[in-house]
């Protein structure tokens, strides 16, 4: 007979003693010999038991088999039915970052995921780098947080910017700092990247004879250089 879409059988007899019996047959939907008020999934017949409760089966050879059947868990990407803290799908077990929904994997190991939509998104994510100001985990020899890629000074950690492309960097604080960061200059010796007419080192603002490469000081300003060659 059906009843509420489902199906219950009723077989009638008599015993022994001629008196009528019936005996009632539950329904089992997905026909896995597991009749459906102990199925734990009744319309799936490669499952029937889910001890953890979360919705996979504790079959591993059936249809979302559960790869922690003892820990309830809504994994559904790597695995079905484990741990996933951060929500993304993806279990703990498989997660390279389980606190971060937005990233999942990290193909180069530097902490930065391979998503680049996500949050902390690797701007390389196949080379391992530990860049963090301009872009997200790319190479960064220095290691003054600027990739190689943006950095005009790689293997200087306190300079990473040439406004003027001197050869001096911006951060007069740094090595070698730019006195003059907005003008190109070559000048080294009162002071780093400055104009320097002459071409003698010393900076045009320090020079007493900014146009004469062999004289550049004149202590008792009479006109005539200190330099005696």
């Amino acid at each position: 007979e059906n009843i509420g879409g489902l199906k219950h059988y009723f077989q009638y007899s008599e015993n022994f003693f001629g008196a009528s019996e019936i005996s009632i047959y539950w329904s089992d939907y997905d026909a896995d010999g597991y009749h459906d008020l102990v199925d734990a999934m009744p319309t799936e017949s490669t499952q029937h038991t889910d001890l953890d409760g979360d919705g996979y089966g504790d079959n591993p050879n059936g249809v979302l088999p559960d790869s922690c059947p003892n820990i309830s868990g809504d994994s559904t990407e790597d695995r079905y039915g484990c741990s996933d803290l951060d929500g993304d799908g993806w279990s703990d077990l498989g997660d390279a970052m389980p606190s971060n929904s937005g990233q999942w994997a990290d193909s180069d190991s530097d902490g930065y995921g391979d998503n680049p939509e996500g949050f902390q998104g690797d701007d390389c994510p196949t080379q391992y780098g530990e860049s963090n100001r301009d872009l997200l985990g790319c190479p960064d020899a220095d290691y003054d947080g600027w990739s190689d890629a943006n950095d005009a000074f790689p293997q200087e950690s306190s300079q990473w910017e040439d406004s003027d492309g001197d050869g001096y960097g911006d951060r007069y604080n740094g090595f070698q700092g730019d006195a003059c960061p907005g003008d190109y200059g070559t000048s080294t010796l009162d002071r780093f990247g400055c104009p320097d007419a002459d071409g003698d080192g010393w900076s045009d603002l320090g020079d007493a004879f900014p146009d004469d490469p062999t004289q550049w000081a004149d202590l008792d300003a009479d006109g005539h250089g200190d330099n005696p060659d």
